[in-house]
Parts: structure tokens; C-alpha cells; sequence
């Protein structure tokens, strides 16, 4: 399953907070192109889910769950950042 850090849980609870955005809108990771995007969305049934406090911040359908599933998302500066691991790590 994704990591998320600490750091990340908060960035994402402040854009979602900034944006003034209802409690039941999280940022879900969505495939686009070659890659995945950020959109927003709400949750549905079967979604894995990441928590910051009491507000749900993150949502990841099945497949995008097994994608990122060793994967960890943080915060570099100001901006999210999601790390693959490297063979062999």
C-alpha cells in the first residue's frame, strides 16, 4: 500500500482547506498519460483511503492502490512528491 508521510497528510489537509472545499472532497490519484494526476474528488465504495486528523485527504481506487503500492508520497518544499523505490532498496 502507498506510504504517505505526515508532512503529506498535512499539505494535502491544507490545499483542500485552502480551496474551501467540502469535508466529503479528498485529492484522489488518477491515471493520466504515462503517469498518475492529482483531481478532486469524493470517495467511493472500495477506495483505499488516507486520513489527516478527522478529514479523509487522499483517495486511491484498486488499481491505483496496486500501482503505488510501494510507493511514498511526501513533501519536498511546498509541493508533493512521490517516491518509487530503487531495486534492490
Amino acid at each position: 500500500m502507498l506510504t504517505i508521510t505526515e508532512a503529506a497528510s498535512a499539505r494535502l489537509a491544507q490545499l483542500l482547506d485552502d480551496q474551501g472545499l467540502p469535508e466529503d472532497v479528498a485529492v484522489r490519484f488518477v491515471f493520466e498519460g504515462q503517469g498518475t494526476a492529482l483531481k478532486q474528488d469524493s470517495e467511493r465504495p472500495g477506495n483505499t483511503t488516507f486520513q489527516h486528523g478527522d478529514l479523509t485527504v487522499l483517495l486511491l481506487d484498486a488499481q491505483v492502490s496496486e500501482l503505488l503500492t510501494e510507493d511514498t508520497l511526501d513533501v519536498e518544499g511546498a509541493k508533493l512528491t512521490l517516491e518509487h523505490p530503487q531495486e534492490g532498496e
